[in-house]
């Protein structure tokens, strides 16, 4: 086995290095970012991929590595000493049931910022200069460029304290001052923004518009359910909004299926559209305002098209008002239209103030 194989086994046992010499570089350097080793073996491309997030001198991370259809991914924290990171013997390796603690080391090992590069090294390491094979030396790269992880969801990362998605030092309205106040709270927003960023990308032009309008609905939904709840359930109000936005998210497909056909969700509810042999679709809604139900709406519709784009009307009502379904990139956008297929001003199949108008996203089936 070669040195560089031995490496994956040595890091996957929480990252021994070979030893380095010269001097140490300057401690202002930054670890924060997405890194990524890569070399060949046997004519297999074996790649590594660090991901940290530090915190002034602190630093937690999740050491990822692939190889054709096998790979792992380990956990870890350590702080930055004397311009280098020193890692906390003990990690997690990230399981089907969350992140198993792993063996810790027998010594600490080290990551040291080389110009525009990262490398392993043990206690004995001091500086950059010396031979080492290309499986320790980590160059940054773009945050989509390898698999990263939601360090939000895992205990392993909890400290008792609240690491939302924004500076708490900062927080000026009610609703941020509460999740401050709410380590939980905290994780759950930081790892809405995270998937939420993660998303963003797979959307473009009209499309990201409309992800970006349902998260600024959520936003408002979320900061008027808090100021509008009592203060001692408060903080249960703003759990329950978090948990639910985060659950949005989650079952948005991030490569969604071309057509029509599918679940398609936003914050306020959803449509299962079907197509049967003779191409005819039908369209099932059910939606409802996100704090209080005080409008609800319901359809069952039938209709024609192609699969960018169908309108829909209640069976055995074809001048009545209808549902027309227009698929725009990886979204679905949906308008409530009259006999003329102009825009209706008030919805047929919601209470007052409610519409389907609005959004939409692809999601897993069975998940709404």
């Amino acid at each position: 086995m070669t040195i560089s194989l031995f490496r994956i086994a040595a890091v996957a046992a929480l990252f021994a290095a070979p030893a380095l010499s010269q001097a140490a570089p300057a401690a202002s350097a930054s670890f924060d970012g997405t890194w990524q080793a890569c070399q060949r073996y046997d004519g297999e491309l074996w790649c590594q991929s660090l991901q940290l997030e530090q915190r002034g001198t602190q630093i937690r991370g999740a050491w990822n590595w692939r190889a054709s259809n096998t790979g792992g991914t380990n956990l870890f924290k350590g702080r930055v000493v004397d311009g280098r990171v020193e890692f906390d013997p003990e990690g997690c390796s990230i399981g089907a049931n969350g992140c198993d603690p792993r063996t810790p080391s027998e010594q600490p090992s080290y990551l040291l910022q080389c110009g525009a590069e990262l490398q392993w090294g043990d206690a004995r390491m001091t500086a950059c200069n010396a031979k080492i094979d290309d499986g320790s030396r980590y160059r940054r790269v773009a945050r989509d460029q390898v698999d990263t992880v939601d360090f939000s969801a895992y205990a392993y990362f909890d400290d008792g304290k609240a690491h939302p998605s924004f500076d708490c030092a900062k927080a000026k309205t009610p609703v941020e001052r509460g999740i401050c106040a709410d380590p939980a709270a905290a994780r759950t927003d930081s790892a809405i923004a995270h998937l939420y960023a993660k998303l963003l990308p797979r959307f473009s032009g009209d499309a990201v518009k409309g992800l970006r309008e349902d998260q600024r609905w959520f936003v408002g939904v979320r900061d008027a359910a808090y100021e509008g709840a009592e203060r001692g359930e408060r903080a249960k109000v703003l759990r329950e909004q978090l948990d639910s936005r985060l659950k949005d998210l989650q079952r948005i497909r991030e490569f969604p299926r071309k057509g029509l056909v599918g679940d398609w969700n936003n914050f306020a509810g959803g449509l299962e559209i079907s197509r049967d042999a003779q191409g005819v679709y039908r369209v099932r809604g059910n939606a409802a305002h996100p704090v209080d139900g005080r409008w609800v709406c319901d359809a069952d519709l039938r209709g024609s098209g192609s699969d960018e784009r169908v309108l829909a009307r209640a069976e055995g009502d074809a001048d009545g008002t209808g549902l027309q379904l227009t698929r725009i990139g990886n979204a679905l956008r949906v308008q409530e239209v009259d006999v003329r297929g102009q825009p209706h001003p008030a919805s047929e199949f919601c209470g007052h103030n409610g519409s389907f108008d609005g959004w939409y996203f692809q999601s897993m089936p069975g998940q709404r």
